[in-house]
């Protein structure tokens, strides 16, 4: 059995080199230990005072550059909210619940040192209840494996003669086979795909050159590039169903099967003119390599949607794209901790890591790719623990106490206004 790094894990003592700690006496919750069959626990308990905030703080020993698993176990008595009332790190790392809260959960994470040697435990506003907490643990571990995704980006630049329908589905082959020679697991074409530079005079209008998804002619290009390359491909196509015409994203598998699609949920009022319908829903996928989100141009100025499917679960939100601002999908990318991938007609090509910051990126005809850890999303240079471990998406103790009331209220501005 590894060693625990823990100073005095069992609590023995007064207890030994555990400490209680509070910003100031008046704002202190209340603490205490007690000694149970099972063995001793660390106790704190709330005052009245929702805003009251503290926490039991004890030692570790841990090496910098090394990787540990920390645990907690708690028991939560009388605590209306423990997400937002109850957290414990180790290190400067927090401790997430092993399984959905119960009246004793185990809380955990995997961490790699950089600095901190203490291991605490907190209650904040909490009106009333209290936590007890026992068995803290680091032990020492192998450098986890990581799920790391391969991803490229197509820009297509302006063609040296007048492109036909054809001839640009030729160059969508051409750009499949360049990103197929990086091996990525999946490859974003851009918004409107098949007629990307192709002068209106080619093809009518959009309903002339609506197809079916996955039987239409761009479809099949796509299907039979991911099959030989063995990667997926996300491509935005102009997508007939039955009478109503939509801009679509479509996504086939590593063996050029139809895996499903999304339909542009805010088309601008032009596509509206043009008889383009609007879709409705939010699919994410389940990949082989992870779960993924798309979305389409003038959708990336409705940061709902991008807060939307990082709660659902995406780990790289794609975006298809004729326009739009890199600016903006930095931003989407850093508020909700996912990778961000965009395939753009007039503005770069670009994949940015959680953070913000742009990994790779093409202005002109190309393909770019680069690898992207899906278990490690970093967010942003802080050091401090509230910003540097994840964003609210993802570890709900991160909020205030404020936020669950702040999402219904803004939920009932967001309806009046649409009235």
């Amino acid at each position: 059995m590894s060693e625990n790094l823990v100073g005095n894990p069992s609590f023995a003592g007064a207890p030994d080199g555990w400490t209680f700690v509070a910003p100031r006496d008046e704002i202190a919750p209340k603490h205490s230990v007690t000694d149970a069959p099972e063995g001793r626990k660390l106790v704190i308990s709330a005052t009245g005072d929702k805003h009251a905030f503290g926490c039991w703080r004890g030692e570790l020993a841990l090496e910098e550059g090394a990787w540990y698993r920390a645990t907690v176990k708690v028991r939560v008595k009388n605590i209306a909210e423990p997400t937002l009332s109850v957290f414990a790190q180790a290190a400067d790392h927090f401790l997430v619940p092993r399984e959905p809260w119960s009246d004793e959960t185990v809380l955990e994470q995997v961490f790699k040192h950089t600095v901190g040697q203490r291991f605490e435990v907190y209650l904040r506003f909490a009106e009333s209840g209290e936590i007890e907490f026992s068995d803290p643990g680091v032990e020492k571990i192998e450098k986890p494996k990581t799920r790391v995704a391969r991803v490229a980006t197509v820009r297509f630049g302006e063609p040296a003669e007048k492109l036909t329908l054809e001839t640009q589905r030729q160059r969508i082959a051409e750009k499949l086979d360049q990103a197929g020679a990086l091996k990525p697991d999946i490859v974003c074409l851009t918004e409107f795909c098949p007629i990307a530079h192709v002068d209106e005079s080619e093809f009518g209008s959009h309903q002339d050159v609506a197809e079916e998804a996955p039987g239409g002619p761009t479809c099949r290009v796509l299907s039979a590039k991911a099959r030989e390359h063995g990667m997926y491909v996300i491509a935005g196509i102009i997508r007939r169903d039955g009478k109503h015409v939509f801009n679509a994203a479509v996504i086939f598998d590593r063996q050029g099967k139809y895996v499903g699609e999304y339909r542009k949920t805010h088309p601008m009022f032009m596509e509206l003119t043009l008889g383009i319908s609007s879709g409705d829903s939010y699919p994410v996928f389940d990949l082989d390599f992870g779960r993924i989100a798309i979305h389409i141009c003038y959708d990336e100025w409705f940061p709902e949607v991008s807060r939307y499917y990082a709660h659902a679960g995406a780990e790289i939100l794609f975006l298809c794209v004729v326009g739009g601002k890199p600016i903006t999908w930095r931003t989407r990318a850093l508020d909700n901790g996912i990778h961000f991938v965009s395939s753009s007609v007039t503005p770069p090509s670009m994949i940015i890591e959680s953070s913000g910051r742009i990994i790779a990126e093409t202005h002109g005809d190309g393909v770019v790719y680069a690898d992207l850890d899906l278990d490690y999303r970093p967010v942003n240079w802080y050091v401090e623990p509230t910003f540097s471990y994840s964003m609210p998406c993802r570890v709900p103790q991160m909020r205030t106490v404020a936020d669950h009331k702040l999402i219904d209220d803004l939920h009932k501005l967001m309806r009046e206004a649409n009235k």
